[in-house]
């Protein structure tokens, strides 16, 4: 294998490019009306987003995705920061504000323009 990345069926293609490429330094790699694929230079992480109802793909690639059942982890090295420069853009739709968790988490989540949620986490005990 040489890598592996998720691929989001929505009608939000622009939005989400736009949300990811402002909020976390991705950057558009592919674009066209029915795909963009997303690069993260620093970390080498890529995303993408199929438009639903391509008729190149089969059936089973139609559908939108519904907004649930799916979590994109992103670790960060300070999940605070990270909290304090989202906290106030207006299309970050952040639903669990920043906690510590038992087992040495520190994190936040927020949602992306097609429903996806983001979990932005530190990890801050490595044992």
């Amino acid at each position: 294998m040489k890598k592996a990345y998720s691929i989001v069926i929505t009608d939000q293609l622009q939005s989400c490019a736009d949300f990811y490429t402002r909020h976390f330094q991705f950057n558009v790699v592919f674009q066209e009306d029915w795909y963009v694929h997303l690069l993260h230079a620093a970390s080498g992480a890529e995303l993408a987003f199929l438009a639903p109802n391509t008729p190149s793909q089969p059936a089973q690639l139609h559908a939108p995705y519904s907004g649930t059942g799916v979590v994109l982890s992103l670790e960060v090295e300070d999940a605070e920061l990270e909290y304090r420069r989202l906290t106030d853009k207006k299309d970050c739709d952040i639903f669990l504000p920043l906690k510590d968790e038992p087992w040495g988490q520190r994190h936040f989540m927020l949602r992306d323009p097609a429903g996806v949620c983001i979990d932005v986490v530190e990890q801050r005990d490595e044992s």
